[in-house]
C-alpha cells in the first residue's frame, strides 16, 4: 500500500455559500442552502429547496476555494439532470467550452449528469469561487445541500505581517492565502488550471512558503520531483532557465532551512548541471541554450536575452555559496566570469530591468529611469518579488509600497480574494466588470476579456501562487528580516517607507523570530524576539 508523504494528509471541509448571485425558475426557499448542511440525507420531514422543471442557481461561496461540490438530494420525480459548472469569477461559471477561452484543461470545471434521489455525491477538484447549477426540463426534486467540498493540506502558519495600512496588510493576507491553496504535496502554480510543478515559476512562492511555514518537505518534494524529470543532459521542464532556477531555490531552501543534508544530497547533480550551464556559454559572454526565456511577457523581445544573462549571474551567486558548502571549486566562477564580459541595456522591460539590477550589474540612466517611473505599470505577477524589490533598492520602499498598493490593490478592487496569474493595471480603465457579478451591457468582464498567452479570457488562472512575491517583499525589505540559518543568524534592517509601524513573526528553524518596529518622525525604533541560539545583528 503507498504510503502518504508526512505533512500532506488532505483536510476536507463543507461550506455552505455566502451569497445567492441568482436563482432563476420555480425554486422554493433558495436561501436555505445559505444554511448550514445537514451531513446526512434521509426521509423525514427535513427543509429543503423544491426544485420544478428548468431552473438555474449560481452561488457565491465568498472566497477562491481550491476543491469540489457536494450535492445532496431528497425526493425527486424521476433522475434529475443538471449542469455544473465551477468558476472563479461569475462569468466563467457561466461560460460555455471554447468561448472567451473557457476550458477544463486539467481540471474539470464543466460536467452534465442525472443525480439520483436520496443521494449525496461530490463532484470536482479544481479551483474555483462560483457555481451555476442548471436543472433539467421536467426536474421535480427537494434539494437539501448545495455546498463547497474544501480539501487542503493543514498547517499551522507561523509567519504573520501587520502594519499600520489596513491595504498593505489585505495585500499580505490575500497572498498568504493563495500561496496556501497552491502548496499541497507539491506546489502547483494554479489550483485550476496548471496544476504542474513548473520548477521555473516556483521562486516566489517556495520564498513566500519559507516565510510563512516551518519546512514539512513541500519545497524539497517538488524541487527532487523537478529533478526526476529531468535527467542530465535533459533542462528541467524542457527550458535551460528552468534548470538555473533549480540552482537559485536550492540555495534559498538552504538559506532558509540549514537543512545540510538534503542539500549536500544534490551535489552530483548540482555539479553536473554547472558544468552544463557552463558549457552553453563562449569566452566572450555570449551564450547558446537553445532557446531563451524569462517569462512570457518578454518571451521574444529584445530585452529577453539580457534577462537570460541576469538570471545567469543570479544562479552563478546562488551556485557559489553551494560550492562553499560542498567545498568545491566548480563551474559558478566561470559562468560569472563570462556572462560579465558582455551585456546590452534594456529598453523597455521593466522586470528584465530588476533581474539585471538584482543581479549586481550597474544600470544606465535609461535603465534605472524604466525602472523606477511609472507606478506599476508593465508590472507582471510572476515577477512581482524583483521588481518591487528592485524598485525598493532604487527609489526606496515608499515608491515600492505604492506600485504594489496600485499593482495588488488593483486586483483587490476587482473582487480578488487570491491573486492571480497575470493582471495590467491598464485593464482596470473604462467600464470593468467585477468577477463577483453577471457584466451589464457595454462592459468589459475583467476575467473573459482579458490575458493575453497560454492565458487568455477564462483560461487565466485567478490563483497562481507565483504572485505570492508580496509575502517576502514585505518580509525582507519592510521589516528587513534576512535569515542565514546555517549560520544561525538573522538580521534586521527595517526600512518602513513611510508606515508608521509594522510588525510580523517570521519561522526559523529553532522558533519564531518576532520583529515589532515604529517610525516617529526621523526616528525608527525597533525591537525583537529571537528563539535561543540565533545571533542577531539589528542595524540602527
Amino acid at each position: 500500500m503507498e504510503q502518504q508523504p508526512k505533512g500532506t494528509a488532505l483536510f476536507e471541509e463543507c461550506l455552505a455559500p455566502v451569497r445567492i448571485v441568482a436563482a432563476e425558475g420555480a425554486l422554493t426557499d433558495a436561501a436555505y442552502l445559505l444554511q448550514p448542511a445537514e451531513r446526512q440525507v434521509g426521509l423525514g420531514a427535513h427543509r429543503s429547496v423544491h426544485v420544478r422543471g428548468k431552473c438555474r442557481l449560481i452561488l457565491d461561496f465568498g472566497k477562491e476555494l481550491r476543491g469540489g461540490v457536494r450535492i445532496a438530494l431528497g425526493l425527486a420525480k424521476g433522475a434529475t439532470g443538471v449542469r455544473l459548472r465551477l468558476g472563479e469569477s461569475v462569468g466563467e461559471a457561466l461560460s460555455e467550452p471554447g468561448v472567451k477561452g473557457s476550458t477544463n484543461d486539467h481540471a474539470l470545471r464543466d460536467l452534465a449528469l442525472s443525480l439520483p434521489q436520496l443521494s449525496d455525491q461530490r463532484f470536482f477538484d479544481s479551483g474555483f469561487r462560483f457555481l451555476c447549477v442548471d436543472f433539467a426540463e421536467g426536474t421535480d426534486a427537494q434539494l437539501f445541500a448545495v455546498q463547497a467540498v474544501v480539501r487542503q493540506v493543514p498547517r499551522t502558519r507561523i509567519g504573520q505581517f501587520r502594519c499600520s495600512d489596513e491595504q498593505v496588510n489585505r495585500i499580505f493576507e490575500t497572498a498568504a492565502y493563495t500561496v496556501q491553496l497552491c502548496a499541497g504535496e507539491y506546489i502547483w502554480d494554479g489550483i485550476k488550471r496548471d496544476r504542474l510543478v513548473w520548477v521555473g515559476d516556483l521562486y516566489p512562492e517556495v520564498a513566500a512558503l519559507l516565510s510563512l511555514y516551518a519546512d514539512d518537505g513541500t519545497v524539497t518534494r517538488s524541487l527532487d520531483y523537478a529533478k526526476a524529470e529531468a535527467p542530465l543532459p535533459g533542462w528541467m521542464n524542457g527550458f535551460p532557465m528552468y534548470s538555473m532556477w533549480w540552482v537559485i531555490l536550492l540555495e534559498e531552501y538552504y538559506r532558509a532551512t540549514g537543512n545540510a543534508a538534503y542539500v549536500r544530497g544534490q551535489q552530483p547533480y548540482f555539479e553536473q548541471l554547472m558544468r552544463q550551464i557552463d558549457g552553453c556559454i563562449a569566452a566572450d559572454g555570449s551564450f547558446d541554450f537553445g532557446m531563451n526565456f524569462v517569462d512570457w511577457p518578454t518571451h521574444g523581445h529584445a530585452d529577453e536575452p539580457e534577462g537570460v544573462r541576469s538570471l545567469g549571474k543570479l544562479c552563478a551567486a546562488s551556485a557559489a555559496r553551494l560550492e562553499a558548502l560542498f567545498g568545491v571549486k566548480g563551474a559558478a566562477a566561470s559562468v560569472a566570469q563570462k556572462l560579465s564580459r558582455a551585456g546590452t541595456p534594456v529598453g523597455e522591460k521593466r522586470q528584465i530591468a530588476a533581474l539585471k539590477y538584482l543581479s549586481g550589474t550597474p544600470l544606465c540612466a535609461q535603465e534605472k529611469a524604466l525602472l523606477t517611473e511609472g507606478g506599476a505599470k508593465g508590472f507582471s505577477t510572476f515577477m512581482s518579488y524583483f521588481l518591487l524589490t528592485a524598485l525598493s533598492g532604487t527609489a526606496g520602499e515608499a515608491a515600492a509600497l505604492s506600485a504594489m498598493k496600485e499593482y495588488y490593490g488593483g486586483m483587490l478592487s476587482v473582487g480578488a480574494t487570491t491573486f492571480w496569474e497575470d493582471f495590467d493595471v491598464s485593464w482596470l480603465q473604462g467600464g470593468v466588470c467585477p468577477i463577483d457579478r453577471i457584466p451589464a451591457a457595454g462592459e468589459k468582464d475583467i476575467h473573459g476579456d482579458f490575458g493575453a498567452f497560454c492565458y487568455t479570457g477564462y483560461r487565466h488562472s485567478l490563483c497562481h501562487g507565483w504572485s505570492a512575491g508580496v509575502v517576502p517583499f514585505l518580509f525582507r525589505r519592510i521589516l528587513g528580516i534576512r535569515t542565514d540559518a546555517a549560520e544561525n543568524t538573522v538580521h534586521i534592517a527595517p526600512r518602513l517607507g513611510g508606515l508608521a509601524e509594522a510588525e510580523g513573526g517570521f519561522p526559523l528553524p529553532q522558533g519564531v523570530l518576532r520583529v515589532r518596529c515604529r517610525q516617529q518622525g526621523e526616528t525608527l525604533s525597533a525591537e525583537y524576539d529571537a528563539p535561543a541560539g540565533v545571533a542577531v545583528h539589528l542595524e540602527k
